[in-house]
């Protein structure tokens, strides 16, 4: 009988294949739909980059053109600054409207409002300081808070409030007449809430055609009068009028887009003076598009209700305020939880 035995070799004489597994045509599949999706995904984050990237530069550019004064505000040599009121998440910066803004020219300070970004409570606080305040100015001796502009320009200003009221001024910013009815009319105006009494002195004495309502529409012109009223309630009703045109202002700006905003800038910016750098205000910039923008707005004034009284100094009519008692008031409602709900006599003011 013949012997009988096994070939590892085919007929044709080759070596059989290695055993393998069946090849996965469906996980390869799935393998070059998920090397497809991260390659769309890379290229659409790279593509979000650059545009961020690039819309970052074009409002840094944009920002450029703002009076930058790096020497504008200077740490205040009158008082320890470890002592002054303040907190990290709470962003100070102080509004100054004055009449003209010429180089080498003094001018008073018609309008101090103290811009709060409070990222504790998601709140932006306006806080105005009546220019009638009598107060001692460091150096220069008492006289009205609004003579301090006179005498020392925007850092003299800042250092007069934290000397009297305690508390820190991170940086400012000095608009004019001309750059605040600018920015007014580069957002196709605004509008505010005006009393019959109010649009009485706008028509009788300043001979426009407001009339009373809910939401007047002003013009720049318009805006910049309705902020400048004495006749009805001294300063008070004015500081009123003036915070309640900087709110006005501040929804106007948020109902457009960003891309919308900076054309705005780029035409205002030039004529608003400032100790904060460009970068710096496009950190704000991108701050107030993707947060500040859904901050609630409240407003305060100095000196609050109870704290003052009327009082003549060298021939002038001044208010007389408690310093004490102003101090405590501004630190409750800048840096403690809560106090705002207990401050509502005195914004309404």
């Amino acid at each position: 009988m013949a012997d009988i035995y096994f070939s590892d070799k085919s007929p044709t004489g080759e070596l059989p294949p290695l055993n393998r597994p069946p090849e996965n045509k469906r996980g390869k599949k799935h393998k070059n739909k998920m090397s497809r999706f991260l390659k769309g995904l890379i290229a659409l984050i790279t593509v979000f980059a650059i545009s961020v990237s690039a819309f970052i530069g074009y409002t840094y550019f944009t920002l450029c053109s703002v009076d930058f004064n790096p020497q504008g505000h200077k740490e205040n040599v009158y008082l320890d600054g470890k002592t002054l009121w303040s907190d990290n998440k709470v962003t100070n910066i102080l509004f100054i409207g004055v009449d003209a803004r010429i180089e080498n020219t003094a001018s008073r300070s018609d309008s101090m409002i103290l811009f709060s970004i409070d990222r504790n409570n998601k709140k932006v606080k306006l806080t105005s300081f009546l220019r009638d305040t009598w107060v001692d100015i460091p150096g220069s001796g008492s006289a009205k808070l609004n003579a301090s502009c006179t005498y020392g320009g925007a850092q003299l200003v800042i250092d007069t409030i934290e000397y009297n009221f305690n508390v820190r001024i991170d940086h400012y910013v000095l608009v004019d007449f001309d750059a605040f009815q600018n920015i007014i009319d580069q957002l196709d105006g605004i509008e505010v809430a005006i009393t019959e009494k109010e649009a009485k002195v706008m028509r009788e004495e300043y001979f426009f055609k407001t009339q009373a309502g809910s939401n007047v529409h002003l013009n720049g012109n318009e805006a910049l009068w309705y902020s400048r009223i004495r006749y009805l309630d001294s300063d008070f009703m004015r500081t009123k009028c003036q915070r309640n045109v900087v709110e006005a202002i501040i929804k106007k700006s948020i109902d457009k887009k960003p891309w919308e905003v900076l054309p705005i800038l780029n035409s205002v910016l030039p004529e608003v003076e400032t100790d904060m750098s460009p970068a710096l205000l496009t950190k704000y910039a991108f701050g107030a598009a993707l947060f500040y923008r859904h901050y609630e707005v409240q407003q305060a004034r100095i000196p609050a209700d109870g704290t003052w009284q009327n009082a003549t100094k060298r021939k002038q009519a001044v208010l007389l305020a408690d310093l004490g008692k102003n101090q405590q008031y501004i630190y409750d409602f800048l840096y403690t939880p809560g106090k705002e709900e207990t401050t509502t006599g005195s914004q309404n003011n």
